[in-house]
């Protein structure tokens, strides 16, 4: 799909009047041509994107009629029930979008088979690269690459400098994290030296999260289970977000922000 938009230039050549017809016509000919993959480029598809989670990389592949199904401000999106409306909505779409994990995905990918609709499973995790990729796959689908890849110039500019002011923050990088935040502490730069939830902490784990010397707990909001965690270990606690919805976050760009803040309101940071 073509995103810019056509613009036609006249030459006139001082040769002869027939040859002016033929550029005049011509030139007429190409700036309909462009009115027409304009008007192409700027007709809205439709996307249905099981959680926010998954509506953010349809987002950041190009889309921009996005139709979530679980409600943003719900604290584990995966665990929502389907209503007769979520699966009439799904009616008139050109591409759902989901994740697998979601319990209501299996109705939803069945109820939604139904001519002209693409379905597409994407890897959610928000490792800036992995993320990238799958919202490429998702771009390539749209027909979208061209807003994809100045959205992914800027996604990478936007994650560099939070990664570094984030690493700044914390000289000891010693964390223990939530098993679903282990990778993106440790693309942060912290060292994960011990790793919990989902679920409650057993004692035997407790005392090995003790003996490994963490300044630093990172929970995960939508899964918590660091705060046991934090209270035995006697170090400070930080939540952080996978998928928008809270406060407000609707982008992936939001959530690096909410994160960042988060970590930067760590009380003595170590």
């Amino acid at each position: 799909m073509l995103h810019a938009a056509a613009r036609s230039r006249i030459i006139f050549f001082k040769r002869s009047s027939s040859m002016q017809k033929k550029v005049l016509l011509i030139a007429a000919m190409i700036a309909l041509l462009g009115s027409a993959l304009n008007a192409q480029a700027i007709t809205p598809f439709r996307v249905i994107a099981s959680t926010s989670w998954t509506a953010a990389f349809a987002r950041a592949a190009g889309a921009t009629d996005i139709l979530t199904i679980a409600p943003f401000e719900l604290q584990h999106p995966p665990e929502y029930e389907l209503k007769p409306s979520d699966l009439k909505a799904v009616a008139g779409a050109r591409f759902l979008v989901y994740s697998g994990y979601e319990r209501f995905a299996t109705r939803l990918a069945e109820t939604a088979g139904t001519e002209g609709l693409t379905i597409a499973q994407v890897y959610t995790d928000n490792i800036p690269d992995t993320f990238k990729i799958e919202a490429r796959k998702l771009a390539v689908l749209f027909g979208t690459l061209p807003a994809y890849e100045k959205w992914a110039a800027s996604f990478d500019a936007t994650t560099a400098a939070m990664k570094a002011r984030v690493a700044s923050a914390f000289p000891n990088k010693r964390v223990v994290a939530h098993k679903y935040l282990r990778t993106y502490a440790e693309w942060l730069g912290f060292k994960v030296v011990g790793v919990f939830g989902p679920g409650e902490s057993s004692p035997a784990l407790l005392l090995d999260l003790v003996k490994a010397r963490p300044v630093l707990v990172i929970d995960n909001y939508h899964n918590p289970s660091g705060k046991s965690v934090a209270e035995a270990l006697r170090i400070p606690l930080v939540t952080l977000i996978n998928l928008p919805g809270k406060d407000g976050t609707k982008t992936i760009e939001d959530v690096f922000s909410y994160n960042e803040q988060a970590f930067l309101a760590v009380p003595g940071k170590r």
